[in-house]
């Protein structure tokens, strides 16, 4: 069974100490999410011409690196955590795209002649809300307060919560994951935070969709983000994702919902503001999230 054995110590603000008080954390199974193996002599080459990020920041043998997988007309298909044990790499990837995950790995691969596997080990996740203080696992490489992963086990001593727990707390953080918040093949990086997240390297080679991504960054026209969304009261029953607005103007897209929270794709213009919902009564208000850029909060 495949399991990280490395201890990491973080506290708030990203720094690491020798020493920190435990406080109680909580863990979920990502049931959505599964593990897709690459290895072999050629694997990096492989990755590193297909993902938005570096692979030779995977430095050390236990350590993890968000990324995108684009498509040639820079639009996401997957949203993925990579992890380096040893010489191998595994991949975190939505359960329900991972055969079509596979199909696009193959593609590529046909002269890399890297090995490519689907792996059982479930994923975990351990969190403290409103906290980055955690023991173990790999220190989510998004954002510190969205917890650790851990592969193959949950950590002890932890507080077992649904999958919907954790979703909660990572939606009121602003951070989409998988297909229930992203759309394959249609939504761009920058989007969904991408570049906010820890998720693309301006500075290493080609890469599948790197053309738009780099000019959209040094353009600067991302107009529009995903960010959190408080709601007047719990939604349900209502069609995702649905349109939003103020009055007759378009104003973004509601992505996800958990009660009275969920995520929502923006117009800047529209931030701070009381908009409406298609299909229901219910008034929403979206906040630029606490970890952006100090110059856009």
């Amino acid at each position: 069974m495949f399991r990280s054995q490395h201890i990491i110590r973080l506290c708030s603000g990203g720094a690491r100490f020798k020493t920190c008080s435990r406080q109680s954390s909580s863990v979920a199974e990502l049931h959505h999410r599964k593990l897709v193996e690459v290895s072999g002599p050629q694997s990096s080459n492989l990755l590193q011409g297909l993902f938005t990020n570096d692979i030779n920041n995977l430095s050390g043998s236990h350590s993890a690196l968000y990324t995108h997988l684009l498509n040639v007309r820079g639009r996401i298909m997957f949203d993925n955590i990579i992890y380096r044990h040893e010489d191998t790499y595994l991949i975190e990837v939505d359960a329900s795209l991972v055969t079509k995950f596979l199909k696009f790995l193959s593609m590529y691969n046909i002269r890399s002649k890297a090995k490519i596997a689907i792996r059982d080990e479930p994923v975990y996740v351990s969190f403290i809300p409103g906290s980055s203080l955690l023991d173990g696992g790999y220190i989510d490489p998004r954002l510190p307060l969205l917890g650790c992963r851990h592969i193959g086990s949950p950590p002890e001593g932890a507080s077992t919560v649904s999958l919907s727990e954790y979703d909660r707390h990572r939606v009121s953080l602003g951070v989409s994951e998988g297909s229930r918040d992203i759309t394959s093949g249609k939504d761009f990086p920058f989007e969904h935070n991408l570049d906010f997240l820890n998720g693309v390297s301006f500075s290493k080679g080609c890469y599948i969709g790197q053309e738009l991504t780099a000019r959209t960054h040094h353009v600067g026209e991302t107009r529009k983000r995903v960010v959190p969304v408080q709601m007047t009261e719990n939604v349900e029953d209502i069609e995702l994702p649905a349109r939003i607005s103020k009055g007759s103007r378009a104003a973004g897209k509601l992505l996800s919902v958990y009660g009275n929270i969920g995520l929502a794709v923006l117009r800047f213009p529209y931030l701070d503001q009381e908009l409406s919902i298609k299909g229901s009564d219910v008034k929403l208000v979206g906040s630029k999230p606490s970890w952006w850029p100090e110059e856009l909060r």
